[in-house]
């Protein structure tokens, strides 16, 4: 399957990366999008990585294009519709997190075959009625062979953290009302020092601050757990970190339980190891740098108080398990077709 990337900024890089070193041959890197039409600056980003490390194979690149030994050319575009006309990709997946990007491809010829991955639920994209979310490993039978629609969602790194934990305590445990706080870490979506943005605390610097934010994505959680509409808050907190995040959860449940049975439901589950699991060790953000599970409940953290309300705390690595997500989708969406 042919795949073009647009955008190759924090997550659009780590999906490059992890398409030149898997070894599964279903996805074709053909092509990639981006503003800056740079070659030798993105086959350098691509090599390096303030947090990642060394890339373990070697790109270089030409006047127009990125170069990996032992595979073909990838060209880079500074134009989105002339990068699928000239390649003509079986699946575009964008990284970008831009509206017009997303209008793009929304407007191009729908008698294509070509299918599109979004990396953020963009109001325009959840309007189109040829578009559904994705959650890997939790609805993935939604999107068997002839099932795939044109237009795909992965919700987010928080989402996919939490609607697989809901889920898995729904297994056993009814939640009927609940709360969160998640400790995210910084994005470059905020200023290194003190600058104009969208709001008052989104211009206080990243690196010197902890910044709370509205989570305004609660609408996902509630299309997989409608019982939960109205029922479910949350916020998040950016903290001074380079990579993975933290979210901890206040859950009332139908049914008395204790904090055993917690823990023996959140260890029995049957969402796949690769999405879900529990590490029951004081492990510290840093001991997750190139986790690639969704959510990684902390087992220390679990509390019950009073039979019914259970406190449980779980990783995420927001930028390189949710990239790692993309691209399980584009494999899926590969082996469906």
């Amino acid at each position: 399957m042919n795949v073009v990337l647009v955008g190759l900024g924090r997550i659009g890089k780590l999906v490059a990366r992890r398409l030149l070193l898997q070894d599964d041959p279903g996805l074709n890197w053909v092509g990639a999008v981006e503003k800056t039409r740079d070659p030798e600056l993105f086959s350098y980003l691509l090599n390096y990585d303030s947090t990642y490390g060394k890339l373990d194979r070697r790109v270089e690149h030409t006047t127009d294009s990125l170069t990996v030994q032992g595979s073909s050319d990838v060209p880079l575009f500074d134009d989105l519709a002339l990068a699928i006309e000239e390649t003509s990709p079986d699946l575009v997946v964008d990284c970008s997190g831009s509206q017009r990007s997303a209008e793009i491809l929304l407007s191009l010829d729908r008698t294509r075959s070509t299918r599109h991955l979004f990396a953020q639920a963009l109001d325009v994209v959840k309007r189109d009625n040829d578009s559904k979310v994705w959650v890997y490993g939790i609805n993935d039978s939604d999107f068997e062979r002839r099932k795939i629609p044109r237009f795909i969602i992965n919700p987010g790194c928080l989402n996919n953290c939490l609607i697989p934990l809901i889920s898995c305590l729904n297994e056993q445990h009814r939640i009927t009302k609940g709360s969160f706080v998640s400790v995210h870490s910084i994005t470059n979506t905020q200023p290194g020092l003190d600058k104009a943005q969208r709001s008052p605390r989104w211009s206080r610097a990243s690196k010197s601050n902890l910044v709370p934010a509205a989570h305004d994505s609660m609408g996902l959680v509630a299309h997989f757990f409608p019982e939960l509409k109205g029922k479910l808050v949350g916020r998040t907190v950016r903290a001074p970190v380079d990579h993975t995040s933290y979210v901890t959860c206040n859950f009332e449940l139908k049914e008395r339980t204790d904090t055993d049975s917690v823990l023996r439901c959140l260890t029995s589950t049957k969402i796949i190891p690769t999405v879900f699991g529990v590490d029951q060790e004081p492990l510290v953000s840093s001991d997750y740098l190139t986790d690639s599970r969704s959510c990684v409940v902390d087992g220390t953290s679990i509390r019950v108080v009073d039979g019914s309300t259970v406190l449980v705390s779980a990783w995420y690595n927001n930028e390189h398990a949710f990239a790692c997500r993309m691209v399980d989708i584009a494999n899926q969406i590969s082996r469906a077709s």
